[in-house]
């Protein structure tokens, strides 16, 4: 490693433990309450059920390129199915707390 480099990454780590050492709501300033069950309410009915549909989308999409380049089709079905099985589980476990 050349003199520069070590002087970069002394001054990243230097950085990174000076943020990592404030407190984290030192930074942020919030006026009036947040009310955590209507962020878990739009997370659960509208952004994991986007992205249920999105992933089977993408991974079609990955999944065609592939077998065009003659690779295999698993690793895009298994991402289809694991992406899904995530997106539609936490909206199902969110629906079990009571919050959807």
């Amino acid at each position: 490693m050349s003199i520069r480099n070590r002087l970069l990454t002394a001054a990243a780590a230097t950085g990174l433990a000076v943020t990592a050492s404030q407190p984290a709501f030192a930074l942020v300033n919030v006026a009036g309450g947040v009310d955590p069950t209507t962020g878990l309410t739009t997370l659960g009915t509208w952004v994991l059920s986007l992205i249920g549909l999105v992933i089977p989308m993408i991974c079609a999409m990955k999944g065609t390129h592939a077998v065009a380049e003659g690779r295999s089709l698993a690793p895009a079905i298994g991402s289809a199915i694991g992406g899904m099985g995530v997106a539609f589980g936490g909206a199902y476990i969110l629906s079990h707390y009571g919050v959807v």
